[in-house]
């Protein structure tokens, strides 16, 4: 099976958070589809965030698209330069005002001057994020990179996984965010996508990722 061929590029819609494009491709069987559409929006971070209690850091904001108000992971855009990892934690504390428990920095210091004594490499430790595809930590792990839509979607979403946060009470939002965090046990989670009240496809799909994952 081959991929098709790009033949020409018409943009649409061209606009920083949007691009829509009219494409000519070329089947591999010679025939030539005119008006293929495609969709690009910019790379975003899934952020499956855990207390140390053991509840998922949730959030309830209004989305455009279904006129409600949504129940959903924190997620945000990818700033250039950052990886998802860096994203993740950065989305963590602007939205919801929670970052890594202090005490494991604490713990972690420890672990990395016994590391410089025993001549291991402190890079290892388990605060620091890993980038995409790279060994895996305890604290913060990169999960996977998903299309968003493979029909029709150029962009991608990653999923990273934040264990042992705590409320650290700063938050700062953009001009048109109107964001309320709240935490809910894995069973109460559950629940909520088993009748509806949560009910984001591909963070749903994120979650289930991590369940599957090695050491979870």
């Amino acid at each position: 099976m081959k991929p098709w061929k790009l033949l020409k590029t018409e943009y649409l819609v061209d606009a920083p958070w949007l691009k829509v494009a009219k494409e000519t491709c070329e089947l591999p069987n010679g025939k030539v589809i005119d008006d293929f559409y495609t969709l690009w929006q910019p790379d975003w971070v899934l952020i499956l965030a855990r207390t140390a209690g053991g509840k998922w850091v949730m959030t309830e904001q209004y989305r455009h698209g279904t006129g409600k108000i949504a129940l959903e992971f924190p997620a945000g855009i990818i700033d250039k330069g950052e990886t998802p990892e860096q994203a993740a934690l950065r989305e963590l504390q602007e939205e919801c005002g929670y970052r890594i428990d202090p005490r494991l920095r604490e713990d972690d210091k420890g672990k990395a001057s016994k590391a410089s004594r025993t001549g291991l490499d402190s890079s290892t430790t388990p605060i620091a994020p890993c980038a995409p595809g790279s060994a895996q930590n305890d604290t913060v792990r990169f999960i996977g990179t998903f299309p968003v839509n493979p029909d029709r979607h150029r962009g991608v979403f990653h999923v990273v996984f934040i264990d042992g946060v705590v409320k650290s009470g700063e938050t700062h939002f953009d001009s048109t965010e109107d964001i309320e965090s709240l935490e809910l046990s894995d069973e109460e989670l559950q629940k909520k996508m088993a009748d509806g009240t949560f009910n984001h496809p591909l963070q749903i799909a994120g979650y289930f990722k991590l369940k599957l994952s090695k050491n979870f």
